[in-house]
């Protein structure tokens, strides 16, 4: 029973962090050539640039998933779901 709570759980985060189709996403950097590629290849792959993210590096961009998400990943870059952390709220 531990097992499934446990796999029910993961699942919802999992959920929780899949950007979307289309929309916005935020897009975190995971290294530091990373960080100097996200905006450039974010906004070659169609991305609309909205705002610094919440973390160190991250942008949040409005775009479509499957055009983004192969380059971004060849890049080291994960794109989340923009519901995560806060994004888009004003400070």
């Amino acid at each position: 029973m531990a097992g499934q709570c446990i796999v029910i759980l993961f699942g919802l985060l999992g959920l929780y962090a899949v950007p979307p189709a289309s929309g916005r996403m935020l897009l975190v950097p995971l290294t530091q050539e990373a960080v100097a590629a996200l905006a450039p290849v974010a906004v070659a792959h169609g991305a609309r640039l909205v705002a610094k993210g919440p973390w160190a590096g991250s942008l949040l961009v409005e775009g479509e998933r499957d055009d983004l998400a192969p380059a971004l990943l060849h890049h080291g870059i994960v794109a989340l779901s923009a519901q995560m952390g806060g994004c888009g709220a004003s400070a």
